[in-house]
């Protein structure tokens, strides 16, 4: 029996978001502002994945994504912050290796590190953290993707889906030090992919996996509800 879901779908949800981040883009320049443009594609990013994704849904015959989440599933996001937190001290003598300057900065730092950034900019990057990345990547990669391969092993699973989660996040890197910054940056990603696989596999759904993957963001989150005066101090 051929798995409800494919391949195939996962790209098609992908391509939905890059069309979906184009055209909001597109129409985010008539505003002349950078923080109404980049809120804008982020947006679309988001909408394109969810709407491919509901579009290819409603052809399917029945409800194979996992999505339930129940009131247990908060646990997680405290195992989320602490995992990250962990995950990060493991990697802190790499990061300083490379980076005795500071750690690497990705475009979304680069944003923040600017104090003119408008509270527009920094409550739609909160949202995105905590809510929509949370739910739209886990819908993605431990949803569409995950079941396209059901026929493999689990092992197999864990490691290719984790193995896509942290290629697409080269798209965020450094460009000046790409090589520094992806042997800093996407080692933790992959091991964040390979805990949710693995929980999304050991409960069967999808809610476990959002909680701790928002977790893992939270203290993204907290540094983007810091003052702007705080942050420019600190730099």
């Amino acid at each position: 029996m051929r798995p409800s879901w494919s391949v195939g779908d996962f790209i098609l949800v992908w391509l939905g978001g890059f069309l979906g981040a184009g055209v909001l883009f597109a129409l985010g320049l008539l505003f002349e502002s950078d923080d109404v443009v980049f809120v804008m594609s982020l947006a679309g990013q988001y909408v394109g994945n969810l709407g491919v994704l509901w579009l290819l849904k409603r052809r399917k015959q029945e409800d194979s994504l996992g999505f339930s989440i129940q009131g247990t599933d908060t646990f997680y996001l405290g195992l989320g912050l602490v995992f990250q937190v962990a995950v990060l001290l493991l990697f802190l003598p790499l990061t300083l290796w490379l980076f005795p300057d500071g750690a690497p900065r990705q475009e979304v730092a680069e944003m923040l590190g600017d104090v003119e950034s408008s509270a527009l900019l920094r409550i739609a990057l909160v949202l995105a953290a905590l809510v929509l990345a949370p739910v739209t990547e886990e819908l993605v990669f431990r949803g569409v993707l995950l079941r396209s391969l059901e026929r493999q092993s689990k092992r197999l699973i864990i490691v290719t889906t984790a193995t896509v989660f942290a290629a697409v996040h080269v798209l965020g890197l450094d460009t000046d030090r790409l090589l520094a910054s992806a042997a800093v940056v996407l080692p933790p990603i992959f091991i964040l992919g390979l805990v949710l696989a693995w929980i999304t596999l050991r409960t069967g759904r999808l809610g476990p996996a959002i909680f701790l993957h928002s977790g893992w963001n939270l203290l993204a989150a907290f540094v983007l509800l810091l003052p702007p005066e705080f942050l420019e101090s600190a730099s």
